[in-house]
């Protein structure tokens, strides 16, 4: 009792003095995406950040890593597995590697708007594959989106396939994207963004992203003089967690950084969609040539081969998306 009491008593002291006993140190948190500030990857990073400082404020210190600081999306990855890294906002292309099932998702012209890629994602078909996520180290949270991706080079207008043939078309380290591009009769080069060096010194004569990447990368300046509007893949973004960081957390925290990520994930929607022909209209008017209605059905009958490689788990799913979005 005596002890305790020189305990309690020397605290009082301390405080009358004027000394502060030290706060717990905020957790780290770092989030890496391979996209600079104006892209929808990082402000839906930044908006997670401030959702968790509302909701949690002073017990996580949330990081966000732009512009490929911490590595490419694989390497980020692979770092989520790892627990290195806490979070990622990460395009679904490179996670084919570690949860095979999200190809479903990457098959041309499945989805014809984005009311019918909200259906799926956000219902039943979505919550399945975000479930799948933890078989490989991860944790699926919430899908958000880039837009549809359209066809950029440096050569000539894109009216159907035969006018790229042969190019040189930057795809994400996909092997879907790249039997997508050999379908159509490109040369496809998996690289990882970003790919505006490459562009300018013409390794690549052109790529495939959406309009608001497109715009936010100034292709435009990179020698992309042509833009078809192609909507070939709907080109959908996740939130992926560490499960070894996700699981650990306390079950209110959890929770708190799930609904960031819904939060964060329905900003990131608008702002893609909000802005799309708005930034279509201003790469016009920097001299970019548009083709906005190239022969889709062209298109599609190159692409169609792509679905006979579908098995098992992914050709249910892909079934299943069809059946919804009809």
């Amino acid at each position: 009792m005596k002890f305790i009491s020189r305990t309690l008593s020397g605290m009082v002291c301390a405080v009358c003095l004027g000394l502060a006993v030290p706060a717990m140190a905020a957790e780290k948190v770092n989030i890496g995406v391979v996209t600079g500030p104006t892209f929808a990857h990082t402000i839906a990073a930044q908006k997670f950040k401030e959702e968790i400082d509302k909701a949690l404020p002073g017990k996580y210190d949330v990081i966000v890593h732009h512009s490929a600081a911490l590595g490419s999306e694989t390497q980020v990855l692979q770092q989520l597995q790892l627990g290195t890294v806490q979070m990622s906002v990460c395009t679904t292309g490179p996670i084919e590697a570690f949860v095979p099932e999200i190809k479903a998702l990457e098959m041309p012209f499945l989805f014809s708007s984005y009311e019918a890629s909200d259906k799926v994602l956000d219902g039943p078909i979505g919550q399945d594959l975000l479930k799948r996520f933890d078989k490989a180290g991860l944790v699926g949270m919430h899908f958000l989106d880039n837009g549809f991706r359209n066809v950029t080079n440096s050569k000539r207008p894109v009216n159907g396939p035969d006018d790229l043939k042969g190019m040189k078309i930057r795809t994400m380290e996909s092997p879907t994207h790249l039997a997508i591009w050999r379908a159509i009769g490109a040369n496809p080069t998996p690289m990882a963004w970003p790919i505006t060096t490459q562009l300018q010194q013409g390794v690549l004569d052109g790529q495939e992203n959406p309009i608001s990447v497109i715009f936010a990368a100034k292709l435009n300046e990179a020698g992309q003089k042509y833009l078809s509007i192609t909507r070939h893949v709907y080109s959908a973004l996740v939130f992926v967690g560490s499960k070894a960081f996700m699981d650990k957390l306390p079950a209110a925290d959890r929770k708190a950084f799930m609904d960031a990520s819904k939060t964060a994930s329905i900003v990131a929607r608008r702002y893609v969609r909000d802005n799309e022909a708005s930034q279509l209209a201003a790469l016009k008017a920097a001299g970019m040539q548009v083709v906005e209605n190239p022969d889709l059905a062209a298109f599609r009958a190159k692409t169609e081969p792509v679905y006979a490689s579908l098995s098992g788990d992914t050709k249910k799913i892909v079934d299943e998306i069809r059946k919804t979005v009809k």
